[in-house]
């Protein structure tokens, strides 16, 4: 089978942004395929500028693809990508050139995110609409995030056959880990700490009562507020962070609330699969997720944490977990994130797809 994969390199490799890419490339090559690079464009203060030299590196990135691709090929691409004009284009000249199928592997949907808690396609327009309608649906297959994704997707007109979940991303790494965990009242809070994109840490922070500790990871937070149940451990790459994080539980929240996952982002992960979930799995760590999650489900079923509607409520909840409870949750986190460690579940979900395309008789 002739394979390929889009792999993107970025410039800066100590950001959590690169970790999941990366980690989709190298998945792939493990299953056979040959890496494309893709090189980013550069940013210019000018926009113009910046949305001009990135047309010319995305028709080399496209032309250096369709070169290197034989005829009945699969590829892999990763989606969004910055190139989503020339993108558009090549992918109908690489099919009908070259018989060429593509895998879109869905990392987020801007449309989507954009929208979030609005009336149905009020902002699927301009790019995003050409990236998650137009293009997307040129796909062959696409890996969404769950079940949720699915449906939304399905909704909108998408092929259902044609749709494969991912159930949650991998986070290769092979460092060390702490033998065992002990429960305490302590959650770890992962990712960029600025203040719009994480409202809720800072809302939390500001309450002189709060009955568990923070210990937080990530560059950009703001210690103005003091508060003695807070502890900052500062930046470290992504592959660093499973054997730095100390703590019981590592929190999959988003948006500007306390008592909920409210705003865009916070509406966000009623759909998505976010990145650091996987990172705290494949710590051997516990999550504590809010209830209306899509990811939540999935840790329900497997016992790999608990479900929230409240921040408020982490204390008493933790509280009452006895140690035989959280020794349990350990040994389902250890299982899951085994699999999360290796590949397993985008593995799955390519196996998955070129099987469907032997029953069918397809090029494979």
């Amino acid at each position: 089978m002739n394979f390929y994969c889009m792999a993107i390199h970025k410039h800066n490799q100590a950001t959590a942004g690169v970790k999941a890419p990366d980690d989709v490339s190298e998945i792939a090559h493990n299953l056979g395929a040959q890496e494309v690079v893709f090189t980013p464009s550069k940013s210019y203060k000018n926009v113009n500028i910046t949305r001009f030299f990135a047309f010319f590196v995305g028709l080399k990135n496209w032309w250096n693809l369709m070169s290197s691709i034989q005829k009945d090929s699969w590829v892999l691409l990763q989606h969004p990508n910055e190139n989503i004009l020339v993108a558009n284009r090549f992918i109908d000249i690489c099919k009908r050139r070259k018989g060429t199928k593509f895998i879109i592997l869905i990392h987020d949907l801007e449309s989507l995110r954009k929208s979030s808690g609005l009336e149905d396609g009020k902002c699927l327009e301009g790019r995003s609409y050409l990236a998650d309608e137009v293009l997307l649906k040129k796909a062959d297959f696409i890996i969404c995030h769950n079940k949720t994704m699915k449906q939304y997707l399905v909704d909108r007109g998408f092929e259902e056959e044609r749709l494969i979940p991912l159930q949650i991303f991998d986070y290769l790494h092979t460092s060390f880990l702490p033998e065992k965990r002990i429960r305490t009242k302590s959650v770890v809070v992962a990712g960029n700490l600025v203040r719009h994109k994480c409202e809720y840490l800072y809302r939390l922070i500001e309450k002189k009562d709060l009955d568990f500790n923070l210990n937080l990871f990530g560059p950009n937070f703001d210690g103005a507020i003091e508060n003695a149940n807070v502890k900052y451990y500062g930046q470290c790459s992504p592959d660093e962070l499973p054997e730095k994080l100390e703590g019981a539980f590592g929190l999959v929240w988003d948006g500007i609330e306390v008592e909920g996952c409210r705003g865009n982002m916070g509406e966000y992960i009623k759909y998505n699969n976010p990145h650091k979930c996987s990172l705290f799995l494949a710590s051997n760590m516990p999550v504590i997720i809010w209830r209306e999650a899509a990811l939540a489900e999935f840790i329900q079923s497997k016992g790999l944490g608990i479900v929230v509607d409240s921040l408020l409520d982490i204390g008493d909840i933790i509280e009452k977990i006895s140690d035989e409870e959280y020794n349990e949750m350990l040994e389902n986190v250890k299982r899951v994130g085994d699999k999360i460690r290796s590949g397993y579940y985008l593995s799955y979900a390519l196996n998955a797809i070129f099987d469907h395309a032997i029953v069918k008789g397809d090029n494979i």
